[in-house]
């Protein structure tokens, strides 16, 4: 009896331990065009940890490619990590749902847009951010967007559409910047804390107002929007210019300055301070965290 009790325990474990090694991916639905999966899914969607899966997206006629993603389970819902291009990998080591997305050509036809523009690699994630620009039309104010996901997920991709749209108002030139996620969820060995990702909005609004009039936006005049967590870094951005220096961040008894991850050559921390103050002209943040105490991760 023992013996046979032992034998299922170790099939019962076992069994546990294979399912531990595969995990279930589901394809999405594809509206607008279609996408292929390399190695072709098995019917029941169970795959080795680590494998690697190639998505090739084709748009139907007069659409184009929007972004590739997967998806996870998250504390608040799906939680969508966004490929910026046609033909995209995803390693599965979660359950999780894959897809692409397709919008009608129209909607980028009086837009020049351009992805992936890096601004700072203090880690392991290169820092980097998305423009949207009318054509043809210069001295525009630039709406810098920052997304939220509890400082520890989401990245640009996700508030693209959001971007696209005020951009084709044709009113403004639209930056849609990335951070750093917290702690070491990007991987660094040293974790981040939530005062340098604070540092990296600085460094991205400082390269944006370098590179602004390249893309036909209007360097001295910044709009600043995002919502829960990029709710909280504009609102920090807008309210702590002040505290812009290079003297660090707790590192002296009542010291709690913010560098900038970038800072342009031949400028001094003054001047970029100075620069900051006078161009950012409003902020608009949405549902920030603000109160300490509702904040999941503190200053240290």
């Amino acid at each position: 009896m023992k013996k046979h009790l032992l034998f299922s325990a170790i099939l019962l474990f076992s069994v546990g331990l294979s399912a531990q090694n595969k995990f279930k991916v589901i394809p999405d639905e594809a509206r607008n065009g279609s996408y292929t999966i390399t190695p072709q899914l098995p019917k029941d969607g169970m795959l080795k940890a680590g494998t690697e899966l190639t998505l090739k997206a084709t748009p139907a006629v007069g659409y184009i490619f929007d972004s590739g993603y997967y998806s996870l389970p998250g504390q608040w819902g799906p939680m969508y990590y966004e490929q910026s291009t046609s033909t995209f990998k995803v390693k599965v080591d979660k359950d999780m749902n894959v897809g692409v997305c397709f919008v009608p050509q129209s909607e980028e036809a009086n837009l020049n847009v351009v992805q992936d523009v890096v601004y700072a690699t203090p880690g392991v994630k290169p820092l980097k951010y998305d423009v949207y620009s009318p054509k043809g039309k210069q001295k525009l104010p630039c709406i810098v967007i920052i997304h939220g996901g509890g400082w520890s997920s989401n990245t640009e991709s996700v508030m693209r559409g959001f971007a696209r749209e005020l951009a084709n108002s044709g009113k403004y030139v639209v930056f849609n910047i990335d951070y750093r996620w917290i702690d070491k969820l990007d991987g660094d060995k040293v974790p981040t804390q939530l005062h340098q990702i604070v540092e990296d909005v600085y460094g991205a609004l400082v390269h944006i107002i370098e590179n602004a009039a390249k893309y036909g936006g209007d360097s001295s005049k910044l709009l600043l929007t995002g919502d829960s967590a990029g709710g909280h870094l504009s609102a920090s951005a807008a309210n702590f210019i002040e505290r812009i220096g290079d003297r660090g961040f707790a590192k002296k008894q009542g010291v709690f300055e913010f560098m900038p991850t970038y800072m342009p050559k031949g400028k001094t921390v003054a001047q970029v301070r100075e620069e900051l103050a006078k161009a950012i002209k409003a902020v608009a943040p949405s549902y920030g965290v603000f109160r300490p105490e509702m904040l999941t991760y503190r200053f240290k």
